[in-house]
C-alpha cells in the first residue's frame, strides 16, 4: 500500500470519527458549588440559569419524566439541599404552558425553607420560576365539636405562640329576633372583631325559628383582656355556642417561628381535641 492510499484511508477514518463525534450527545459536568452559593432568598433567581444549563445538557433521548428524575437526583447531590422530589405531574398552567413542579428543601440561616420549582415542559426543559410551598409562620388548627371557646382560650394561653384569628364559631342568641342588628352593631365595635379594615361579625335569623345566629371572627385573641370581654359579651347578648354539626368547631390561626411550621403541625395533631392541623399551602389555579 503506497503513501497516497494511506493518506486517503486516514482521511476517511478522521471523517468517520468526526461524524461519530457530532452524533454523540455531550453532557458536561455541571458543578453545584455555584448553585449552592446562590441558594438563598436574596440571590435564588441566579440559580435558574445554572439549573437550565444542567437541563440543556441532558441526553435528548430522555423523556420528560426521566429528565425530571435526573434533575431531582442532581439537586439531591448538592451539599446545600436537604431533599428534592417531583411534586406534581405535568399540568396545564393558567398561561397555557405545560408545567411540572419540584419541591425543594434547604436551610438558610438555620431555618428550613421549602420552595417549589416550576419547570416548563419545553424542549429542553426549563425552570420558569420559584414560588413558596406554604406561607411561612402560618399553622391552622381545627378543634372538634365539643371544644368550647373557654377551652380554646385555655389552650392558646398554654402556648407561647401568637394567635392571628379564631374563626368558624357559631353562636345562637336567646334574645328576641328584633335584636339582631343591635347585637351585630355592638359586637362590631369591639377592637378584636375586625382586622383594622373590615368588621367581621355577621349573622342572620333562622328561616323557621327566627332565632338569631351569629358568626364572629375574633382577632389577636392571645390578649386576655379580649378573651374576658368576649366571654362578657356572650353573657350580655345571651350567646350560646352551637355545635349542631359533626364538623362544627373553631379554626385557630397560629403564628409560629419561621422554619418550625412542620414541627408545630405535627405537634398539634397529637392533641385529642384537634380534628386537623395544616400549613397555609399556596394554591395554583390549574387547568386540566
Amino acid at each position: 500500500m503506497n503513501t497516497k492510499q494511506l493518506n486517503v484511508i486516514e482521511i476517511i477514518f478522521l471523517l468517520l470519527l468526526g461524524l461519530t463525534g457530532c452524533n454523540k450527545e455531550e453532557s458536561r459536568e455541571i458543578s453545584n458549588d455555584e448553585f449552592c452559593l446562590y441558594l438563598n432568598s436574596e440571590n435564588i433567581d441566579k440559580t435558574i440559569p445554572i439549573i437550565n444549563e444542567f437541563l440543556a445538557g441532558l441526553p435528548k433521548k430522555m423523556d420528560e419524566e426521566q429528565k425530571l428524575q435526573a434533575l431531582t437526583k442532581w439537586l439531591k447531590s448538592c451539599s446545600c439541599i436537604i431533599d428534592a422530589t417531583i411534586f406534581s405531574e405535568p399540568f396545564m398552567y393558567t398561561m397555557g404552558s405545560r408545567m411540572s413542579e419540584i419541591l425543594l428543601s434547604f436551610k438558610e440561616n438555620g431555618i428550613t425553607k421549602d420552595l417549589i420549582i416550576d419547570v416548563a415542559m419545553t424542549n429542553p426543559l426549563q425552570v420558569a420560576f420559584y414560588h413558596e410551598h406554604y406561607t411561612p409562620m402560618d399553622v391552622f388548627v381545627k378543634t372538634k365539636n365539643y371544644f368550647t371557646i373557654v377551652k380554646v382560650f385555655d389552650f392558646i394561653n398554654s402556648l407561647d405562640l401568637d394567635v392571628e384569628l379564631i374563626n368558624y364559631g357559631v353562636y345562637v342568641s336567646t334574645m328576641s329576633s328584633d335584636n339582631l342588628q343591635y347585637i351585630l352593631d355592638c359586637l362590631n365595635t369591639k377592637t378584636y372583631t375586625n382586622d383594622g379594615n373590615v368588621w367581621w361579625v355577621s349573622g342572620y335569623l333562622h328561616y323557621s325559628t327566627n332565632q338569631i345566629t351569629i358568626f364572629p371572627r375574633l382577632y389577636n385573641m392571645k390578649n386576655k383582656d379580649y378573651q374576658n370581654d368576649w366571654l362578657k359579651s356572650m353573657n350580655d347578648y345571651q350567646l350560646v355556642e352551637s355545635f349542631a354539626y359533626d364538623h362544627s368547631g373553631y379554626v385557630i390561626h397560629f403564628r409560629v417561628p419561621e422554619g418550625t411550621e412542620k414541627q408545630w403541625e405535627t405537634q398539634f395533631k397529637k392533641y385529642e381535641f384537634v380534628e386537623w392541623a395544616e400549613l397555609n399551602y399556596m394554591l395554583h389555579i390549574i387547568l386540566n
